[in-house]
This record gives structure tokens, C-alpha cells and sequence, in this order.
């Protein structure tokens, strides 16, 4: 198995101690045998800090998914124990389900065996929620926790809020409440290793979460004067860069091309979990085998894409998916060649030294067979022409190309009944980076998606409207140039000689496109400046050079839309040695992809001692972005 970087940033092993610790704080405060409903969303975050052996240890006996449920369909609960217990997100659906529950199980139960309800909110409770509970004379009946599952710890180097419609509810709905839970989350990072020195970065929410974290702060020092990490900056964080996702649209409605962005496209991974045929994983593997997973399908299994369990994955997730099925092959033959080795054991010693490795080559054959069979899903996809329609679309709207014949080729893609989300991006690119997007085209384009999709998408075209995603391109008789023009020549977006075996420049998770928020992220580092400059790649063994912030920013990035900011936080500075490996939290309002994480990644691995964390509200792809909205 290839080598990779082992993650030296900041240790966010405590984050998931949190998380533990108050589930089980809530598991603890109900003393007798208990039965879990649990929001199948949740399947993901919870298996993270627990497994089904934990949480028999703390009293449950039995787990069910939660179903919707309502007063037309009372369905009364038939649990082995007469203590319940709700782990929810707080939405009203699930207020429903359980207050249909508590009916019906009322109805058919006497006193001396009827049910007590508890209910955990995740994060934590909401006032809509609450009062619904009031109102249907339920508050004084059941027992209401906080479960504070903040960031879930995907990675060592990723976490999530798993907030999967903050794109809808931050930027649509314009309701705050995600950023307020993100700002709690953040807080929760400080007060662990200290005060981030910096805060910086670019767009209108993300500067609505700077502004909420520093009133945080302020509010907590105020209530505990006492707390050292409030006090002094993190020794191991060097600044927190929060970009808005409303800054770069250009990047998810791309397609990713590293081998875990294109699974996500594909297959789907949800909480770091994909589902697949059962026939994937062998029958002696134990993927998956003790932890929570909402897979009802005995045809399909859900399986972990963790390192932790998954080593081989781990060398590959990040690679162009054009390299994968030659690392995967080279692979195979050292597994061979691992195996061979027992024609050579001819002694006890020997004997006793291979057995000691079978365990891990049947571990790694257990992976490449799952792998090999994920790889085939995925080249029936790349492979079709329709794949490659869509890339040479993408590819050339980036680099500016004849844009008119692009706004031909989506529709030619509508004609031939191509997936509606998958066209509904390409528009949504053309309008972003386009010059003479008109409004006639863009009515009859309209016409045309509820004419050959149906009317059920009218909602998600007046959402992408009202969000100014799919519009009439501004033009000005002064120039034949946008604005994005401009930034791709400024920031260097398109490589046309991209290496994708042994990447030196982030464009290779796009054969060729740069994200838009890691070439900001790099201004702001000063990272990779020669390689933009297209000079030589940067040494890996050379330190990072001191954050500049927006200081010298080109034109272009301040004039783009979304606000500006960098905000220096005033505490005692400790002292931190230029050999000490620093971290920089990047967190991205509205979602991330899983190719600018591998981006992230690759700038992670240029430097001797800096370090970049991801952080986001969810991990989300084009199609997932627009899902949101319908």
C-alpha cells in the first residue's frame, strides 16, 4: 500500500470525546433499559463516537429508524422496554411521528405498562418544535434533552456539521439558525485550543459568522472570566479562513474527478458512508458490522469509508480518477506477492511471521475487491458519452469557449432526456460564467425543463431564479469580458498542462480546473504563489510563508461579490516556534466538495509546517446542491 501523509495538525480527537460524552451523558440520565427511535439521518454522526456494543453497555436494548408518522396514521410503538427514546434532528415531521405515537400507544395501553417518552434533540431543541409539543399537550409528558453533536469528526482532518440544507435555509430561506449553530460549533473549537489568531475571509454570511463569533467569544469571556482558552490564541491554529459558498458556485456544479468526489457524484456518500451490493464486501468482512447503518435492503450494504478501516482506501480517495486503476492494480500484485510468501515458509519462525501478516493481506483483498467492484460502477459512468458530453461542456464554459455553442449542447442534452439535475447545473454554470446569456434563451430553456421534466420543477427553477443562479448575464457594451474572466486570468483557473499522476497544482481534482475557493484560500496562505506565476512547484521542505490576508489582494478578488473581511483577535499571544507544525481551519458556509478537500490536501502536503483542517456546514456535490432547493 502506498505511504500517506500521516495527519500532524491540531488533534480533533477531543471533539469526538464531546460528542460521546453527552450522548451518553442523556443515555445515563434515563437509569432503566431503553429503546431507541433514531433518525435515520443521524446513522452516520452517531456511528462515529459509538457503536451498537457502546450503547448496549448504557442501557439500550433495542434500536428501530424512525418512520413518519401522523395523525392519520397512528402506529403504536411495540418496544421490549417500556422507556423510549427519540434522537432526532428538531424538525417538525419527527414532532409528529412522536406525537402520533404517544396516541396510539395511549389508546391500547393501560397504565400499569404504557410507554415514557423521552426525546433527545440534535443539536439542540428548537422553539417551533417546542411549541408544537405544547400545543398538542405533550411538554409536560415527555423528558426533553439537548444532544450537542456539533462537528462530527469525519477525518482527521475534516469535520462536519452535517447540516444538509444550510445552502437552503442559509441562502434561500435566509434563515440564520445554521450559522448560529456553526458559530457554537466554532466556539466549542476554541474553547478546546484556544482563540483563533485570525479570522478571514470573503463572502455576505460568512462575514454574518465572523460577526457571530466574536460576539460569542465576547459573551462567554463575560460569563466565565476564568477560561484560560478564552483568554490567550491557540498555540496550534494559526487563523480560521470561513469562505461563503455563494462566492464559488463554479466549483460543486463541476463535475469532481478524484476518486472520492466522482463516487460521490455516482453512487452517493452520505455521513462517510456509501451504500452497495452486498455482494461487494465478503462474507468474513467486517464492515460496517457494528455500526449504526439505516440500510433496509438486504441486497445492500452500507459501508465506512473511514482510514481508520480502510487503509487502501485511504491511497487512493484523493487521486485523479483517471490514475485509480493503476494504483488499484499495483496493489493487487504486491497482495499476490504477499500471499506467494507462505511457498516460502519453511520453518517454524517463518511459518509463524506470515501468519502474522495474513490477517492484514486478507484485510487489504477484502478492500481491493470492493474497491475493484466500485471502480467498475464508476467506468460505466465515465465511459459513456454522455459522461464526456457533459465534461466538454463544463471544461470549455470554464475556459470561455464559444459559449453559444455550450447554451446548444445543454439543450441537445435535454432532448435526449439526460438526468434533470445534471442539466440544470450546466445552465447554472453558463449563467455564472457567461457573457451573452439572453433573456430569450433562458425562458424558452425554462419552457423546455417543464415541458420535458414536468411541472414539479417549477418550484426549483423560481428557487434558482430568486437565488440569481440561473439568470440573465449582466453585459456592458464596454468589454466583451466578465467578470469571472477576469478572475480565471487573475487566479490562474484553467491549467491546460495538468499533471494528474503526481500533481503539483490543485487544478489535477478537476483535469485541469482550479477551485475557485482554494486558489482564495492559497492567496490568503501566500501559498503556491510561484507555481501561479508559473514558475517552478513549491519545495515541500521550505517553511510556509506568514498569512497575508487580504493585503495586496488582487483587484479582481476585492471587487468580486461577497464581503471582504479579516478580523484579528485581541488575547495574550503565546509563544509559537517557527518549527511547531501550525493549522489552518478552513471553514466553507453552505458546503463543501470532497475535490476541493483533496485540493486542500495536496497544499497540505507543499509545506513543511502548515496544515490544512476543513470544517463545513456538509459535504455536498452539484446535484445535492440543487436537491436543496427543489
Amino acid at each position: 500500500m502506498e505511504e500517506e501523509t500521516a495527519w500532524d495538525g491540531i488533534d480533533v480527537a477531543p471533539l469526538r470525546q464531546l460528542g460521546s460524552d453527552s450522548l451518553i451523558q442523556v443515555l445515563g440520565s434515563l437509569t432503566c433499559p431503553k429503546t431507541l427511535l433514531i433518525d435515520p439521518t443521524l446513522a452516520g454522526p452517531l456511528g462515529k463516537i459509538c457503536d451498537v456494543n457502546a450503547l448496549r453497555q448504557h442501557g439500550v436494548e433495542k434500536m428501530f429508524w424512525l418512520e413518519y408518522a401522523d395523525a392519520t396514521n397512528p402506529r403504536p410503538i411495540h418496544a421490549p422496554t417500556r422507556q423510549l427514546l427519540y434522537l432526532c434532528r428538531p424538525e417538525t415531521r419527527w414532532m409528529e411521528t412522536l406525537a402520533a405515537h404517544y396516541e396510539a400507544n395511549t389508546r391500547v395501553q393501560n397504565e400499569s405498562d404504557a410507554h415514557s417518552f423521552a426525546i433527545a434533540f440534535v443539536p439542540y431543541r428548537t422553539e417551533p418544535c417546542l411549541q408544537y409539543l405544547r400545543k398538542r399537550n405533550l411538554i409536560s409528558q415527555i423528558q426533553v434533552y439537548d444532544l450537542p453533536l456539533e462537528f462530527h469528526v469525519l477525518s482527521p482532518d475534516l469535520l462536519s456539521l452535517e447540516e444538509t440544507q444550510a445552502v437552503r435555509d442559509i441562502f434561500y430561506l435566509k434563515d440564520q439558525t445554521i450559522l448560529f449553530r456553526a458559530g457554537q460549533a466554532l466556539m466549542t473549537m476554541q474553547s478546546t485550543f484556544g482563540l483563533f489568531p485570525r479570522i478571514i475571509g470573503k463572502g455576505d454570511m460568512a462575514n454574518r459568522l465572523c460577526d457571530l463569533l466574536v460576539r460569542q467569544r465576547r459573551e462567554q469571556y463575560a460569563s466565565n472570566q476564568s477560561s484560560a482558552a478564552l483568554q490567550s490564541v491557540s498555540p496550534q491554529i494559526e487563523a480560521l479562513i470561513v469562505l461563503d459558498r455563494d462566492v464559488d458556485l463554479f466549483t460543486p456544479l463541476s463535475t469532481q474527478l478524484t476518486y472520492e468526489g466522482l463516487i460521490d457524484e455516482v453512487i452517493g456518500v452520505e455521513n462517510g458512508l456509501v451504500e452497495v451490493d452486498a455482494s461487494w464486501i465478503g462474507s468474513n468482512s467486517t464492515s460496517g458490522s457494528n455500526r449504526l447503518t439505516s440500510s433496509s435492503d438486504s441486497a445492500k450494504r452500507q459501508v465506512s469509508l473511514d482510514e481508520s478501516e480502510d487503509g487502501l482506501f485511504t491511497s487512493i480517495k484523493d487521486a485523479n480518477f483517471a490514475v485509480v486503476g493503476e494504483k488499484l492494480h499495483n496493489i493487487a500484485k504486491r497482495i499476490n506477492q504477499g500471499y506467494q510468501g507462505r511457498h516460502g515458509a519453511n520453518t517454524v519462525d517463518q511459518l509463524r511471521a506470515f501468519v502474522g501478516k495474513l490477517g492484514n493481506l486478507q484485510s487489504e483483498h477484502a478492500s481491493l475487491r470492493l474497491h475493484t467492484h466500485i471502480v467498475e460502477q464508476l467506468l460505466c459512468a465515465t465511459n459513456s458519452e454522455r459522461f464526456h458530453s457533459v465534461l466538454e461542456i463544463q471544461q470549455n464554459l470554464t475556459s470561455g469557449f464559444q459559449l453559444s455553442q455550450q447554451l446548444s449542447a445543454i439543450e441537445e442534452l435535454v432532448y435526449l432526456q439526460t438526468p434533470i439535475m445534471t442539466v440544470l447545473r450546466l445552465a447554472c454554470l453558463a449563467c455564472a460564467v457567461g457573457v451573452t446569456i439572453k433573456a430569450k434563451w433562458l425562458e424558452n430553456f425554462k419552457s423546455l425543463i417543464v415541458q420535458t421534466y414536468g411541472f414539479q420543477y417549477l418550484p426549483l427553477l423560481i428557487a434558482l431564479e430568486k437565488l440569481h443562479w440561473l439568470n440573465v448575464t449582466a453585459t456592458s457594451k464596454s468589454t466583451r469580458t466578465t467578470r469571472f474572466a477576469d478572475l480565471q486570468r487573475a487566479l490562474r483557473l484553467v491549467d491546460d498542462d495538468v499533471n494528474e499522476i503526481s500533481p503539483r497544482d490543485i487544478s489535477y481534482v478537476f483535469s485541469g480546473y482550479a477551485p475557485l475557493s482554494i486558489r482564495l484560500v492559497q492567496s490568503i496562505c501566500q501559498h503556491n504563489e510561484s507555481l501561479r506565476l508559473g514558475k517552478t512547484a513549491p519545495d515541500p521542505t521550505r517553511d510556509a510563508p506568514k498569512i497575508a490576508g487580504w493585503r495586496n489582494a488582487d483587484g479582481v478578488i476585492v471587487h468580486w461579490p461577497g464581503a471582504l473581511f479579516d478580523f484579528v483577535q485581541e488575547a495574550e499571544h503565546g509563544a509559537i516556534s517557527d518549527d511547531q507544525v501550525k493549522t489552518v481551519v478552513v471553514f466553507f458556509v453552505g458546503g463543501v466538495t470532497y475535490a476541493e478537500i483533496a485540493a486542500l490536501r495536496l497544499m497540505s502536503k507543499q509545506q513543511r509546517n502548515r496544515r490544512f483542517l476543513v470544517a463545513t456546514t456538509s459535504i455536498i456535490n452539484g446535484d445535492s446542491l440543487l436537491r436543496q432547493l427543489n
